[in-house]
């Protein structure tokens, strides 16, 4: 399981073992205040790397984060 979150120090404190890095805590796999377009790109990079987090190998709490980056309007 890949816990995709925005408060990943919490994640891993509850000793979730693939913690991906999300973006606010109402909405943590996207940004309603971006475009459609921008939302959208934002959206598929926190999927692909909780789909990347789920082949990993882990022996523990393990953080992920998305390769973008963003800012609100």
């Amino acid at each position: 399981m890949a816990h995709i979150t925005s408060m990943a120090t919490l994640a891993k404190q509850m000793k979730s073992n693939r913690i991906v890095v999300g973006t606010k805590i109402p909405h943590p796999c996207g940004d309603p205040n971006l475009s459609i377009e921008a939302d959208n790109t934002l959206r598929r990079e926190i999927v692909k790397t909780a789909l990347k987090a789920l082949q990993a190998g882990v022996s523990g709490p393990t953080i992920f984060v998305p390769d973008i980056s963003y800012t609100s309007g």
